[in-house]
């Protein structure tokens, strides 16, 4: 395995960084591997460190190449969308440098990097962003993506803090609801995998189910796990990321396994 971090912007603040499987020459599909952008919590204020490294390297185990996006924080919209727009432009534009198939890439993210990834699958063709990095809409659209307990919504059982930092306390119901993904869901929108739990006390699983809604009603290929109980923020579910016995959840692990047939059977992997 190769790690290579480096920087996406002129100034050096957003850094991205890449863990990549090495080739085996004799085995046709490992010379261009699958990939997936990891994009971790934190309520848009700050990243999870507990949902970027363990994420990414069970991906990796699955012969993803991965790559995790330190995107920028406590700045309104669009700061944190550009980074990771233009994340993946530079993966479809460096793919042959990073031994990835340009048309097998998924973005993952979880909590409010959860809503960052719909943003990116939902608002891929915003004309805006698109001449801020200079690229065609195919070049960002993902081919699947996969949301942890994402927020999605800032009208439906909202998490307010994450909106307050995107748009202002002062936001206008129409401003929550430009950026309410389930009102950007359209039939190109790439196939999406949700998963949630039905307790979670910081971002109620509402935010899963409209989206999945959204989904259905445009004919875009979902799948959602909401499993009966677990803390918001589970992550990988297991001693790596649980801050104790609480987070150690086996029926919620299997999202993993879960998300990676999704991938198999939606980006041909």
């Amino acid at each position: 395995m190769n790690i290579k971090t480096f920087y996406l912007d002129q100034e050096k603040t957003v850094i991205m960084k890449a863990y990549l499987l090495g080739q085996v020459e004799s085995i046709e599909w490992c010379r261009k591997r699958p990939a997936i952008l990891i994009l971790p919590g934190g309520g848009y204020e700050f990243l999870s460190e507990r949902e970027a490294e363990p994420v990414a390297m069970r991906y990796l185990a699955e012969g993803y190449n991965a790559f995790i996006l330190y995107y920028t924080c406590n700045k309104r919209y669009p700061a944190a969308f550009i980074n990771a727009s233009y994340a993946m432009y530079k993966l479809r534009l460096r793919a042959d440098e990073f031994g990835i198939d340009k048309d097998k890439i998924a973005v993952w993210g979880a909590s409010a990097g959860g809503h960052l990834a719909g943003c990116v699958a939902t608002m891929w063709n915003d004309s805006s962003m698109l001449e801020t990095i200079g690229a065609a809409p195919e070049d960002i659209r993902p081919n699947a993506a996969v949301l942890s307990y994402p927020v999605i919504s800032g009208i439906t059982n909202p998490h307010k803090g994450s909106f307050d930092v995107l748009l202002g306390k002062d936001a206008s119901h129409g401003e929550l609801s430009r950026l309410s993904l389930e009102n950007r869901v359209t039939p190109k929108t790439p196939p999406v995998f949700i998963w949630c739990t039905a307790n979670d006390d910081c971002v109620p699983a509402q935010n899963s189910l409209v989206m999945a809604k959204a989904c259905v009603s445009n004919k875009v290929p979902v799948e959602l796990h909401m499993f009966d109980e677990g803390p918001h923020g589970l992550s990988t579910c297991d001693k790596i990321t649980g801050w104790n016995d609480y987070f150690y959840r086996d029926n919620c692990k299997t999202w993993i396994d879960l998300s990676i047939k999704f991938l198999a059977k939606y980006m041909n992997v």
